[in-house]
């Protein structure tokens, strides 16, 4: 019997918004996922955990975002790992949690220029089949220029994901809801709701643009 196929997105999401959803959504149905985890980051050398919300409310919002989709579920495992959030890590778990399934790693088009330069980005390429969204600057071109490149060098098994890339950012929600404009139909009013009772993003400081390529953060 066959294994199913398993989409893993993964991000800061502060907060998850709809970009997110339909991302997921998208790949889902391209490829046949069985499907979709969505994991909220932990510690990553990459940025100030400081200016990030708290793991545990970040969860709350990604529970809430996806609550209709029978197809989506949330895991802690990043937010409650201890240290830094390594992406080759959690692959090794997941394929410990499914083994005999497929494991597909969901990627924004600027981040799936940078994974060679990843920690243990050979082993990534081993642990995974790789779904890159054609987002951001880069042309269906360039994205699999360098699809063959490291299917070349690596034999990595990376998938283009067609995706309409929407201009829409966490890091300008948050400002939004900072200075009190609206932030409807730009993610769930679930969440939105559980922001403004929790206060998450009225009192912070306004970071720029920073967690919107959708990635399980490495270091």
């Amino acid at each position: 019997m066959a294994g199913r196929k398993i989409g893993i997105l993964g991000g800061t999401f502060d907060p998850i918004h709809h970009v997110h959803l339909i991302l997921g959504e998208a790949a889902r149905e391209q490829f046949g996922l069985d499907r979709i985890i969505f994991i909220p980051s932990g510690c990553s050398y990459m940025k100030d955990i400081n200016s990030i919300t708290p793991g545990e409310l970040r969860y709350q919002m990604v529970k809430l975002a996806i609550e209709n989709n029978p197809y989506f579920t949330c895991s802690r495992l990043e937010i409650d790992r201890e240290g830094n959030s390594y992406t080759i890590d959690t692959l090794h778990e997941l394929n410990k949690m499914y083994p005999g399934d497929e494991i597909y790693l969901i990627l924004g088009g600027d981040t799936f220029r940078q994974i060679e330069s990843w920690y243990k980005s050979e082993e990534i390429f081993k642990s995974c089949v790789i779904l890159a969204a054609v987002r951001d600057n880069m042309t269906i071109e360039d994205m699999d220029q360098q699809r063959r490149y490291l299917h070349d060098k690596y034999g990595a098994d990376i998938r283009i994901l067609q995706f309409r890339n929407l201009d829409l950012s966490s890091s300008d929600i948050r400002a939004r809801m900072k200075t009190g404009r609206s932030v409807r139909y730009l993610l769930p009013d679930s969440v939105i709701e559980f922001a403004c009772l929790k206060n998450i993003f009225t009192g912070m400081p306004i970071t720029p643009n920073d967690d919107d390529d959708v990635r399980i953060y490495n270091g």
